[in-house]
């Protein structure tokens, strides 16, 4: 995830729609639990280095069993607020279920360039006929479990190199996860294109 994000704010602010910006991206010591439970232990400490903080964690595997990933965003939201945080100084974005679902929003021509797909199905294909995509879907709906299909087959590995080299490669414009777009919008509204 760290690495995936900086790729984006550091060679894609054109295809996001925002201005070139500065930014520090850090990972939480306790992965996806920690930025639920104590994001306060890595944002507290450099507070007053920057003017805005988005704190960014995959659902899946975060602990949390009793609320939606939207519901979580606006709880940790409220908190944050009540503690001191400005309205629009933190965002809260929750990724459902995982990161791997912003990788299925490139078209399945860009993932089966950018994997060296050399299967005789194309991606798509091959991912209904194994069980990990639905008739009529875009993406699957264990996005990680399909992509460890994926990668197993080709013989590759699962890497923060390959986030990165995707994050920097495809196209950004067909992604429509939720999470994905609140994350462009709330970029925009901060940074906007000049």
């Amino acid at each position: 995830m760290q690495r995936t994000v900086r790729t984006l704010l550091d060679h894609r602010h054109q295809a996001l729609g925002i201005s070139s910006l500065s930014s520090d991206v850090r990972a939480h010591p306790r992965r996806d639990p920690g930025c639920r439970l104590a994001s306060e232990q890595v944002l507290n400490p450099v507070r007053q280095e920057f003017r805005k903080a988005i704190v960014i964690f995959d659902f899946h595997g975060c602990g949390e069993n009793n609320l939606t990933a939207v519901q979580l965003e606006n709880t940790l939201q409220q908190a944050f607020e009540a503690a001191g945080w400005g309205k629009d100084e933190i965002v809260f974005i929750v990724i459902e279920p995982e990161l791997e679902a912003w990788i299925f929003g490139a078209s399945f021509g860009q993932l089966e360039c950018h994997l060296e797909w050399s299967q005789a199905l194309p991606i798509d294909e091959w991912l209904r006929q194994n069980g990990h995509l639905s008739e009529g879907m875009r993406k699957p709906g264990d996005p990680q479990s399909a992509l460890d299909a994926m990668l197993q087959l080709q013989k590759k590995k699962r890497s923060s190199k390959l986030f990165a080299d995707l994050a920097r490669n495809v196209s950004l414009a067909r992604c429509q996860d939720r999470a994905f777009q609140k994350f462009r919008a709330t970029l925009q509204r901060w940074f906007p294109a000049q």
